[in-house]
């Protein structure tokens, strides 16, 4: 054989090697693809305590669980509490007091992780109002009159404060987000309200009194959850598995301090906060209060929300935690060691 053979040769094996490899990579791309999860997960709030699942979209944790995640903004947990039933979204960021509500009228809906289990408020005054006991006879103001999670808040910590709306005549107004709540404030229009501690900026701008700190209370409590159906859960428990893996893995990369730079930058840039200081500011709650390493659910915080839920809603007075909550898939990821090994 001359040389001339040998290189036609020598190109034909090669050219056939090329392309049993494009071949397998295809094949494998293809298997990865249909490998992977499709999830629609809404999300009806937007503020720090969004910070893991930021996190994990940006850092590639859902991909690598093998889920291709949907995010969807939705206006608030009653249709959040919606959109799963029909179908529009699998998995949920709400709040407890829209689960609570939906189950109570008989939507299968479960939690299956605990976001958030303290209120994130700071109860807030008006200029001349100093103390807790300067609200009485006075207009504090929610978000809304129904069954918001501000409003159930107020009422709830107003109550563990000693005071009472009906023999205090402090009279509740529906006085809308926080920065139109803030605004009443500034204007004398209302006594006091609660706030996201991410806007302390503002209140100490505009020389409002902070009266409390409702974290530091320590009222059981929850007041963001993430929920799906009982449909999706028992048909989708795997997928399910992997979604949760991705926001525990997000979670214990936003509690390492190792990634401050990173979480504050991303919190500056998703908040729209206007100076580091700020986002500094929202990266310390966030790491102090908010993240959890073990986010169970919260038995004696949905406890206090089905009470709080049942004066409005008679039929959510029989609610049990079982009924609300299903934490099986977080317990067999926390008894298989996954989230001890996060922290390692």
């Amino acid at each position: 054989m001359n040389n001339a053979m040998r290189w036609n040769k020598y190109r034909q094996i090669r050219a056939t090697c090329a392309l049993a490899i494009v071949l397998i990579l295809n094949f494998l791309q293809t298997e990865a693809a249909a490998q992977m999860a499709e999830v629609n997960m809404g999300v009806g709030f937007v503020n720090a305590r969004v910070a893991p699942l930021w996190a994990a979209e940006k850092e590639g944790f859902f991909k690598k669980n093998g889920v291709d995640i949907k995010v969807l903004k939705l206006a608030g947990g009653t249709q959040g509490t919606q959109a799963m039933l029909s179908g529009g979204v699998d998995i949920g960021y709400t709040d407890p007091t829209s689960t609570v509500s939906a189950i109570a009228a008989g939507a299968p809906l479960v939690e299956i992780m605990a976001i958030t289990t303290i209120m994130p408020y700071y109860l807030v005054g008006s200029r001349d109002v100093k103390s807790v006991t300067d609200l009485k006879g006075k207009r504090v103001g929610s978000s809304g009159l129904g069954l918001s999670a501000s409003r159930l808040a107020l009422m709830v910590a107003l109550n563990r404060m000693g005071l009472d709306l009906k023999r205090d005549q402090i009279t509740l107004v529906a006085a809308g987000a926080e920065p139109e709540r803030i605004a009443g404030l500034a204007a004398g229009a209302l006594a006091g309200t609660v706030v996201g501690p991410e806007f302390r900026g503002r209140i100490e701008q505009l020389n409002l009194n902070i009266l409390a700190d409702l974290r530091t209370l320590k009222i059981p409590w929850e007041q963001d959850d993430l929920v799906t159906s009982k449909k999706y859960l028992e048909t989708k428990q795997d997928t399910v598995e992997r979604v949760m893996k991705a926001l525990l893995q997000a979670n214990a990369y936003v509690l390492n301090p190792a990634n401050r730079a990173v979480v504050t930058d991303l919190l500056k840039t998703q908040l729209g906060l206007k100076t580091t200081q700020e986002a500094e500011g929202a990266y310390e709650d966030l790491t102090r209060f908010y993240v959890l390493k073990k986010p169970y659910p919260y038995r004696d915080g949905l406890q206090t929300i089905i009470t709080e839920v049942g004066k409005e809603i008679p039929k959510a007075t029989s609610l049990k935690f079982e009924d609300v909550a299903d934490p099986s898939i977080i317990q067999k990821l926390d008894k298989s060691g996954f989230i001890d090994s996060l922290y390692k």
